[in-house]
C-alpha cells in the first residue's frame, strides 16, 4: 500500500541508518538531507555564496532519531571540490565511523553528466579504494515528481539508461574493476516543504536500503587530492663499480619517487629520494695485468801492469856486464760490464712474480793509467 501524501512511513521499531550526501550546489543536496531526517537542519540555498561550507552531520527526531545524515559542501566547478572542503569531508568521515551509504545527488534536469560529477566519482575512487565500496553507493535524481508532468516522469528509465552506462564506465575505468554493474536509483523532490507521496515512498526505500548495509571500514579511507587522480610509486636502482686490485667494490643505491597522474591527463613527478644503500665486494679471478723486463748492470774493474824490457848496466858492487830486465811502466785498467735481465709479472691482486736474473751480454773497456 502506498504511503499517504506528505508522510514518511518507517517501522515502529526505530531504524538505524548512517549516510553521507554528495552533489553539486543547487541540486537539492541539503534539501534531501532535511527530507530524510524529516526536519529542517541543513541550510538550503541555490546561491553558491550561501551554500553549505562545512561537512556537518545531524540526527533526526522521533521516528528518524537513529538516522544520521552527513551533508557536505557542494561542487561548484569543473575542477571539483575545493581541496580544503575535501580534506574536511574525509576527516569527518574517518572520525565518525559507522557510515553505511554514499548518496550521489543528480539534478534530473541536467541532461549530461557534468564535469564536477565526473571529478567527484574519480575522487571517491581514491578516497574509498576497492570495488566493495561501490556497493554502498546509490544515485538520487532530484527535482522529479513535483517539477515534471506525469508523462515525463514515466520516461525516467530512459533518462537514467542514457547516463548510467557513462557513470558505470567512468567508475570501472577509474576503479579498475569490471564487476560493478549497477547502482540503486531513487527519484525524489528534495524540497522539504513540497514533499509528495511518491517522494516519500522513494525516501522510505532509500532509508531501508541504507539500513541493510554493513558499515564501511573507515580505516581504509585515504586522504585525497582534488587534482591528483592516481599516484604510482616508482623505483630506481643505481649501481656503481670500482675495481681496486682484484676486488670489485659494488655500491647500489635505491631511490623512490611518485608519479602523479592528474585528472586533466597531465603527469608530474616528485624528486628522487634515496631510501637505502648497499655495498658488496666481489673478488675477481687472478689475472696477469702486465709483463715487463727488468734490467741491471754489474760493472767490474781490474788493473794489470804494463811491463817493458829494458837493458843496461847495473852495478853489483863492481861494473858488470850489460843485462836485460823487465820494468813496470804503467797499468791497464779494464772495466767489464755484465748485463742481466729478468721477467717481472704483475697480477690484478697486487702480487708480483720476479724471474731469475740471466746474463745476456758482457762488454769490456781498457784504458792505460
Amino acid at each position: 500500500m502506498s504511503a499517504p501524501k506528505n508522510e514518511i512511513i518507517l517501522p515502529k521499531k526505530p531504524i538505524k541508518a548512517k549516510l553521507v550526501i554528495l552533489g553539486a550546489t543547487g541540486d537539492g543536496k541539503s534539501s534531501l538531507g532535511n527530507f530524510i531526517l524529516n526536519r529542517k537542519v541543513f541550510s538550503v540555498s541555490n546561491d553558491p555564496k550561501a551554500e553549505t561550507k562545512i561537512t556537518k552531520g545531524e540526527y533526526g527526531i522521533n521516528e528518524t532519531k537513529d538516522i544520521f545524515v552527513i551533508d557536505t559542501p557542494g561542487l561548484q566547478d569543473s575542477e571539483g571540490t575545493d581541496k580544503e572542503h575535501l580534506i574536511q569531508m574525509v576527516d569527518y568521515i574517518k572520525k565518525n565511523p559507522g557510515l553505511q551509504g554514499i548518496i550521489i545527488v543528480f539534478n534530473y534536469h541536467q541532461p549530461r553528466l557534468a564535469m564536477y560529477i565526473k571529478t567527484l566519482i574519480k575522487l571517491l575512487c581514491n578516497v574509498f579504494p576497492g570495488a566493495n565500496f561501490w556497493s554502498h553507493v546509490a544515485l538520487v535524481w532530484t527535482k522529479f515528481y513535483y517539477y515534471l508532468p506525469e508523462e515525463v516522469r514515466k520516461q525516467s528509465s530512459t533518462t537514467v539508461s542514457k547516463l548510467m552506462p557513462e557513470i558505470l564506465e567512468l567508475v570501472r575505468n577509474t576503479n579498475g574493476d569490471n564487476s560493478i554493474n549497477s547502482f540503486p536509483t531513487f527519484f525524489v523532490d528534495s524540497d522539504f516543504e513540497k514533499k509528495d507521496q511518491f517522494s516519500c515512498e522513494e525516501i522510505n526505500r532509500l532509508i531501508a536500503w541504507v539500513h541493510q548495509l554493513n558499515p564501511i571500514d573507515v580505516s581504509k579511507v585515504k586522504e585525497a587530492d582534488p587534482k591528483i587522480k592516481k599516484i604510482i610509486e616508482e623505483e630506481d636502482i643505481r649501481e656503481t663499480k670500482n675495481v681496486v686490485g682484484n676486488v670489485e667494490h659494488i655500491k647500489k643505491e635505491y631511490f623512490k619517487r611518485n608519479k602523479e597522474i592528474h585528472y586533466d591527463g597531465s603527469i608530474s613527478y616528485t624528486n628522487w629520494v634515496k631510501t637505502k644503500e648497499e655495498k658488496t665486494d666481489n673478488v675477481l679471478p687472478k689475472k696477469l695485468l702486465e709483463e715487463k723486463i727488468d734490467k741491471k748492470e754489474i760493472p767490474k774493474v781490474t788493473s794489470s801492469p804494463i811491463m817493458e824490457w829494458r837493458s843496461g848496466k847495473r852495478r853489483y858492487g863492481i861494473m858488470g856486464p850489460r843485462r836485460r830486465w823487465q820494468e813496470c811502466v804503467g797499468h791497464w785498467q779494464t772495466t767489464t760490464i755484465d748485463y742481466y735481465e729478468r721477467k717481472i709479472k704483475i697480477y690484478n691482486d697486487g702480487s708480483v712474480e720476479e724471474g731469475e736474473w740471466v746474463k745476456v751480454d758482457t762488454k769490456s773497456n781498457s784504458i792505460r793509467t
